[in-house]
């Protein structure tokens, strides 16, 4: 290819690229609202693990006060296992806002949780919460929480 060739090409490639469709961060918000609200909806249902499970990535952790950090599709499935194989635990969460980076690859969720299991002498207590999660959009074009991280909620009164 002549020199002239490769600059035409190069040349073509410069503007295709330029032409290229960008990420509009705004609108990829919503698809991650959406995104983690139907993990949500998928969760509470509690009827099928794996379909819970696809929300994360194979590498994703997750993080909760007091508890060990669960590293990767398994182990976190196994918790999740253990949470809906326990009579009375149930998890409910609501995003109620999301950011995603320029470039439209990672993101975050967040909002608020309440984690209810059995207490002593058979009570029922609910934990209320925080929660961030980080995203990434995989290579299926599909956001998969990559870091899913929750704390408590202040005690009533106190500053948020």
């Amino acid at each position: 290819m002549s020199q002239r060739a490769g600059i035409a090409w190069s040349a073509i490639l410069a503007v295709g690229m330029a032409c290229r469709p960008g990420v509009d961060p705004a609108t990829e918000a919503q698809t991650l609202l959406q995104t983690d609200r139907a993990w949500a909806a998928t969760s509470e249902a509690g009827q099928n693990i794996d379909s819970i499970v696809s929300f994360w990535t194979d590498d994703a952790r997750v993080v909760e006060p007091g508890q060990p950090v669960m590293q990767g599709k398994a182990a976190i499935k196994q918790m999740v296992s253990g949470m809906l194989a326990t009579p009375g635990v149930h998890v409910i969460w609501s995003p109620d806002s999301a950011v995603v980076s320029k470039g439209g690859d990672l993101g975050y969720t967040f909002g608020t949780s309440a984690f209810t299991v059995p207490g002593p002498k058979g009570t029922v207590v609910t934990e209320k919460g925080r929660y961030i999660t980080v995203w990434r959009k995989e290579p299926d074009g599909r956001w998969r929480c990559v870091m899913d991280y929750g704390s408590p909620a202040p005690a009533e009164g106190t500053a948020q």
